[in-house]
């Protein structure tokens, strides 16, 4: 049977209309109501949002862990794929490590890490005796980079391994055959082949480290940095809950994303028609 865009739309259906009912229609009722009391007399979330410090900070923050994770990410993983390329007896069980290890966040992960590194873990405590790690906190935004990049390094092995292994290996040898060095074939060949790819993967990356809400909760509790916490004491609250506040915080998160994602594909689109 031939998949037409009608049928594929049809199959798309009960996808479609459970993300409509679970994400699209609460947060477009708590952003009205946002708008709502924006517009009226009552005070303005998104007023607080900005005149508060604390938020922008948890944003910017975030930004930076992302951005951060991401780059350790590419270049870590980039290197990991063009290994396992020229190594292919060990391309398929790393391949099946690394989808186990891109789902290995939140809580397993924290617990590990807290275990190994943490103020009374394995390693910290072997490191202090030897006179390092005197500063060490697994809680500060090191830590929390240390962890981001604990997923973020299989999933990009996940998602590069596919283009790495779609370049010709024809051209490096025609690039050797001419004289070139392995060096100057990825500068001028093979890098700039890869990097529509690299840019779409950056921009899932960012989105994948920018949305982490049970890796930096598990570490740091409310006490963590990231937006996605800031959302949840908002809504969950210390002392009382503030949906507006958190409406207004995922709204900034939405928009962030949406950026990097949208952004990523038109950027990758880009250079895939001028290659």
């Amino acid at each position: 049977m031939q998949l037409t865009p009608a049928r594929a739309w049809l199959a798309a259906g009960p996808l479609l209309a459970l993300m409509a009912a679970a994400l699209l229609l609460p947060f477009g009722w708590r952003s009205l109501d946002l708008l709502r009391g924006c517009l009226g007399a009552d005070s303005c979330a998104l007023s607080e949002l900005v005149a508060d410090r604390f938020y922008i900070d948890a944003v910017l923050r975030t930004i930076v862990l992302s951005a951060a994770s991401t780059v350790l990410g590419l270049v870590l993983g980039l290197g990991a794929a063009l290994h396992l390329i020229a190594q292919p007896r060990w391309e398929k069980p790393v391949a099946v490590l690394a989808g186990m290890g891109a789902n290995f966040a939140g809580v397993p992960l924290a617990l590990a890490l807290t275990l190994l590194l943490g103020s009374q873990g394995a390693l910290t405590t072997l490191a202090r005796s030897w006179g390092l790690l005197q500063g060490w906190d697994l809680a500060s935004d090191a830590g929390l980079l240390l962890a981001f990049t604990c997923f973020q390094v299989p999933l990009a092995i996940v998602l590069l391994m596919a283009p790495v292994r779609l370049l010709d290996p024809a051209l490096a040898e025609a690039a050797a055959t001419l004289g070139a060095r392995p060096a100057t074939f990825w500068r001028r060949v093979g890098l700039p082949m890869l990097v529509p790819s690299l840019v779409e993967a950056a921009s899932l990356l960012f989105a994948n480290a920018a949305a982490a809400y049970a890796t930096p909760f598990a570490l740091a509790g409310t006490a963590s940095p990231v937006l996605a916490v800031r959302i949840a004491a908002a809504v969950s609250g210390d002392i009382f809950a503030q949906p507006e506040l958190a409406t207004a915080l995922s709204l900034v998160m939405a928009v962030l994303l949406l950026t990097v994602i949208v952004g990523g594909r038109l950027l990758a689109a880009r250079l895939r028609r001028s290659a």
